[in-house]
């Protein structure tokens, strides 16, 4: 069983440390057993992590522990590392909880009998019974391990420590690694054990992005959700590296013990009820029922995270007894050393673009601390590091990018509840992949066991909207403006061009220089805007339009490369294009219809009322199947109304409908013409969704709301606290229906959740507030 203590800092700045854990037996120096590992803590950044700046304080652990025996000439060498500043009076002996147990002056020699200095940039301390201020082999202590600070009093635990203040600027490597402890199991002989080799790379703590993606999500692992299936414990992970070794979940085994891991949707003991299997997580800490239900007595029964209605409660343990299929995580149980619980290449990464790398986190550990008297949690006397704090060490996980760390999560405190945490990291301009991986940067003991669920890479997604967002109609011959506005959370997307299409979107070319004689494309620097704290541009560009082309439309794509501008993973192409109707001006097309439309053997049948028809006016039906945007024409009706009168027209579309089709009418009198609404047919259930809608919006929230039947809806807008901030309701139609609320000219700016309601049916919507 593996109880963990909580770390403490007391109030350390910028602390250093060395974990040594000795165990020895009393009698016999051969059955000496140890462990050892390296790790650090941004204590400037605390439980909320972050990334590594200039000023942040480490503490950096160098990990030794005797697990039987007796070790004899235990000591702790370091160098301080480049880049960073010690400081001053900060040598000390902690437990693995974070507590402080010894602490030195930094002088060598003088009267006290100090065990631990600082000479120049060499770190000293001598450690265990009997150390002494000297240099000498003899002058290192011996450490049983039954001796102080002890875990259960079968392990000996020992933390050497010192501060550091980061001093290198930005994107500066650092060497933390290294160091060597010492250690004798049979005297004289002395071993040295070095520590490997850890670099972080100072970096700017740009957090996670509000609008992030996850187009570029990982491949590996069912995109990092571990997958789900109607066995409790399912096969191990090839993204888990050799050090963990899997195991399913057994109460009488212990397992997964130290350095094992699992993969499961219900971390309960067993496999049948018998053999201690659980759903529930309301059994006593610890657990003596025979058998246990919980790992240790002391582990919370969880179900995995993924999809769960709350993000921060999770999934409940799944049921499988019953063949139920539940979500898997990977349950990791950490121990001593720095070792990597996850690893993945991605791939298909954008040159210059920001990415946020999160995962979903969950200490497994309520009741698992260990004084350093050796009293566990569950026993009287029990004295916690922090108060109320019974989890023992917290996990504290790093993320690495390509051989450096980059973020450290902080201290996972026990909560029993998920917690997502995450940075964003910028690519390099000719950079599309890279190596990732977490792992443990906490020392082992009572607790630091965790679960992971959800990983995944993201983009953070500008926004390109259209100003005004709305279709223009235009004389033919007149200059129009196109604008377009450009919204992101970082300042990368810098590359832009403009496109053209006159055939209704089915193929695009560049427009040419406006009439201004500005170029197409061209490369923009983004302004932050405070108000709405993001970086913005405006595209503005002038096209007098023809006498030959009726309908013009226009989009912009950006990008961070100039080459990614051709890539469709790595451009950004508007959701809403501007569309221009250019129209004869000297002449008035008076006719308009009423059209409406339904299906009779899968053929879809139109009828429509037409007024004020001018004698030469013809119908032109055109149809679309899929996207309400390429349009075909499907047949042609002559009109037969008189000068000024009107006529009931009926078509029947020859081709049935397979699925949904859009159709609408193109009333044309001479070189002049205009647009019907657009009506949905579908021989299948019409699907309740949304579809254009403007985001960000200014002072309106416009968007198309399909519906499969004639009703009521209501549509609400909540804050992020969820709190009721807009409510209105209106009917609807079967089809399509063209939704427009107003009244948000007082609302501050900051995003919102959208949520539209018909009978049993939700859909709901994060959008974002500007100011104009």
């Amino acid at each position: 069983m593996k109880p963990s203590l909580p770390s403490s800092l007391h109030n350390v700045k910028g602390l250093i440390i060395l974990i040594i854990f000795c165990c020895c037996s009393l009698f016999s120096f051969s059955q000496t057993t140890i462990d050892y590992g390296k790790s650090y803590v941004n204590l400037t950044k605390g439980t909320n992590g972050g990334t590594i700046e200039p000023g942040d304080t480490l503490q950096i652990r160098a990990t030794f522990v005797v697990k039987s025996g007796t070790a004899d000439s235990c000591a702790f060498y370091d160098t301080i590392p480049a880049g960073t500043t010690y400081i001053p009076g900060t040598l000390a002996v902690l437990t693995n909880e974070g507590k402080v147990y010894k602490s030195f002056t930094d002088a060598y020699g003088g009267v006290t009998p100090d065990a631990g200095w600082i000479t120049g940039n060499n770190v000293q301390i001598n450690l265990g019974f009997g150390a002494t201020k000297f240099a000498t082999q003899w002058a290192r202590g011996e450490i049983k391990n039954t001796a102080r600070p002890s875990f259960y009093g079968s392990t000996c635990i020992l933390v050497a420590s010192y501060e550091v203040v980061v001093t290198a600027a930005y994107f500066t490597k650092i060497s933390i690694g290294g160091g060597t402890v010492s250690y004798s199991t049979a005297p004289p002989a002395v071993q040295f054990q070095n520590f490997g080799k850890d670099s972080i790379m100072v970096s700017p703590n740009y957090g996670i992005c509000p609008n992030s993606t996850g187009t570029n999500a990982i491949l590996s692992e069912f995109g990092g959700t571990f997958g789900s299936g109607n066995l409790k414990d399912r096969a191990a992970s090839s993204n888990v590296p050799a050090n963990y070794t899997y195991s399913v979940f057994s109460s009488a085994a212990g397992m997964p013990n130290d350095y094992y891991y699992g993969i499961s949707n219900n971390t309960s003991g067993g496999t049948t009820v018998a053999t201690g299997y659980a759903t529930v997580n309301t059994y006593s800490y610890p657990d003596n029922s025979v058998p246990t239900h919980r790992i240790f007595k002391v582990w919370d029964i969880i179900g995995d995270h993924t999809g769960a209605v709350s993000p921060l409660l999770g999934n409940p343990p799944t049921d499988d007894l019953s063949g139920k299929i539940g979500g898997y995580m990977a349950v990791i149980n950490s121990s001593y050393k720095t070792d990597i619980a996850f690893l993945d290449t991605v791939s298909n990464l954008c040159p210059n673009t920001y990415y946020q790398y999160t995962a979903w986190f969950y200490n497994m550990c309520r009741k698992c601390g260990c004084d350093s008297t050796g009293t566990g949690a569950s026993s009287a006397g029990y004295i916690p590091t922090g108060p109320g704090d019974s989890s023992g060490v917290h996990p504290n996980l790093t993320f690495n990018v390509n051989g450096y760390d980059y973020y450290t999560t902080g201290n996972i405190s026990h909560t029993g509840k998920w917690i997502q945490k995450g940075f964003t990291y910028l690519t390099g301009p000719n950079q599309t992949s890279m190596i990732i991986y977490i792992r443990n940067n906490a020392p082992g003991g009572g607790g630091n066991d965790w679960a992971v669920d959800d990983i995944g890479v993201s983009t953070c997604v500008p926004n390109i909207s259209l100003t005004p967002n709305k279709p223009d109609t235009l004389c033919q011959g007149a200059d129009d403006t196109v604008r377009f506005k450009v919204s992101a959370f970082f300042n990368n997307y810098t590359q832009w061009q403009l496109q053209q299409s006159t055939d209704g979107g089915v193929t695009w070319t560049s427009p040419g220089m406006d009439t201004l004689g500005q170029a197409p494309s061209g490369t923009a620097t983004p302004v932050y805007n405070p108000v709405t704290s993001l970086y913005e541009y405006l595209v503005t560009r002038y096209y007098r339009l023809n006498n030959t082309n009726t309908l013009i439309t226009y989009r912009l794509t950006i990008a961070s490369t100039t080459a990614s501008l051709s890539n469709a993973n790595c451009n950004y192409i508007t959701s809403t294009p501007k569309i221009v109707y250019a129209i004869n001006c000297l002449v008035v097309l008076p006719t308009t219809i009423v059209l409406k439309g339904w299906l009779n053997n899968q053929h879809g049948i139109l009828q429509w009322n037409s007024t004020d028809e001018s004698g030469n006016t013809r119908y032109v039906v055109e149809r679309s199947d899929g996207d309400e945007l390429h349009f075909s024409a499907i047949g042609t009706v002559e009109g037969v109304g008189q000068q000024g009168t009107g006529a009931t027209y009926n078509f029947t579309d020859p081709v049935a409908v397979s699925a949904q089709s859009y159709y609408r009418i193109n009333i044309t009198d001479n070189n002049n013409h205009s647009y019907s609404k657009i009506i949905l047919l579908s021989n299948s259930s019409i699907d309740f969704d949304i579809k254009s809608l403007v985001n960000p919006f200014v002072n309106s929230i416009s968007f198309d709301l399909t519906s499969p039947v004639d009703q009521q809806a209501s549509f609400i807008v909540n804050d992020l606290y969820g709190r009721v901030v807009h409510r209105e309701t209106q009917g609807v139609i079967k089809g399509i229906n063209s939704v427009r609320m107003y009244g948000f000219d007082g609302l501050p700016s900051g995003t919102y959740i959208l949520q539209i309601r018909c009978g049993d049916k939700l859909i709901s919507r994060k959008i974002v507030k500007m100011m104009k």
